[in-house]
C-alpha cells in the first residue's frame, strides 16, 4: 500500500472513530426551592415581597441541546405546608390563547407547562399547563406518554392559577408577554390516593418546565432542562428541585 493510500486510510479511520464518539450528556439544572410562611397572592405578579425570597431559575433554553432559546422565560418556585408555588414569566410578542375550557389542548397555542416526577423513578409523573387566559390542563402518566394519547386527564390536580398580561389576547397588535402563578396542593402528587403532605427539608424531586409559543406561522418552545430530543416526555432529563427551609 502506498504512503498516500495508507495516510488516507488512517485519516478515514480516525475520522470514523472521532465521529462515532457520543457527546457527553448535558447536566440537568438544579434549583433550590425555599420555604415560605406567607403564600403569594396568585394575581399573576411576581412583585410580591414573598417572591423576592425565591431563587430565579436560569433563562429557559432551547429544548433539544440547551442553547439559547428562541424566546425568553424564567421561573421562581416556593413551597409551604400546603402548596408548591410556581411563577413563570414569559416574554411573548403575540399572545394567543383562544381555548376556554379546562383540559383543552393548551399546548397548541401559548402556555406554561410543568411536569413533576416526585419520586424521581423516571416513570410516573404529573403534567400541569396554564394558558395566558388562565385555563388549566392537567393529567398524569404511569410511564412516559402512558396512557395514550394524553395521559389520565380525569385526574384533577386542584391547582389554582393567576395570570397577568402585558398585552391583549388573540388580536393582531404587538404584545410584551405574560406571567403565570400556580399553586399546586401536595395531595395532587399522591400516587396511590393516600394522604400526602409536603416534602421534607432536604428532599429532591425531579421536574421540568416549558413554555409554548404560537407565532403567526409556526410554534416555538423553551425548556428549563434540555431533553436531547424533540419529545418533552423524558423524565430522566428533568431537572432537580431541592427543597430547603426558609432563607
Amino acid at each position: 500500500m502506498s504512503f498516500t493510500r495508507c495516510a488516507l486510510f488512517l485519516f478515514a479511520g480516525l475520522s470514523a472513530a472521532c465521529t462515532s464518539k457520543t457527546e457527553p450528556p448535558i447536566p440537568v439544572p438544579r434549583q433550590v426551592v425555599v420555604k415560605t410562611n406567607q403564600p403569594p397572592k396568585l394575581d399573576g405578579s411576581l412583585g410580591d415581597r414573598v417572591w423576592r425570597l425565591a431563587n430565579a431559575t436560569r433563562n429557559f433554553v432551547e429544548t433539544r441541546r440547551g442553547g439559547v432559546a428562541p424566546l425568553h422565560a424564567s421561573a421562581k418556585l416556593l413551597w409551604d405546608e400546603h402548596y408548591l408555588y410556581v411563577g413563570v414569566d414569559v416574554d411573548d410578542r403575540l399572545l394567543r390563547a383562544s381555548n376556554t375550557e379546562r383540559d383543552d389542548h393548551l399546548w397548541k397555542q401559548d402556555c406554561v407547562e410543568l411536569m413533576v416526577d416526585p419520586d424521581g423513578d423516571g416513570k410516573s409523573y404529573f403534567e400541569i399547563q396554564v394558558s395566558p387566559r388562565g385555563v388549566i390542563f392537567d393529567t398524569r402518566f404511569e410511564a412516559p406518554r402512558v396512557p395514550r394519547p394524553f395521559g389520565d386527564t380525569d385526574w384533577d390536580s386542584r391547582a389554582r392559577a393567576g395570570v397577568s398580561l402585558r398585552g391583549d389576547l388573540d388580536d393582531t397588535e404587538a404584545d410584551a408577554g405574560y406571567t403565570v402563578e400556580i399553586a399546586i396542593p401536595w395531595q395532587a402528587f399522591s400516587l396511590d390516593g393516600k394522604s400526602l403532605g409536603p416534602p421534607a427539608i432536604g428532599d429532591e424531586w425531579r421536574a421540568n418546565m416549558y413554555v409554548m409559543d404560537l407565532l403567526e406561522d409556526r410554534q416555538q418552545a423553551a425548556a428549563w432542562s434540555p431533553l436531547g430530543t424533540s419529545d418533552f416526555h423524558v423524565p430522566r432529563r428533568f431537572g432537580i428541585l431541592a427543597f430547603e427551609g426558609q432563607p
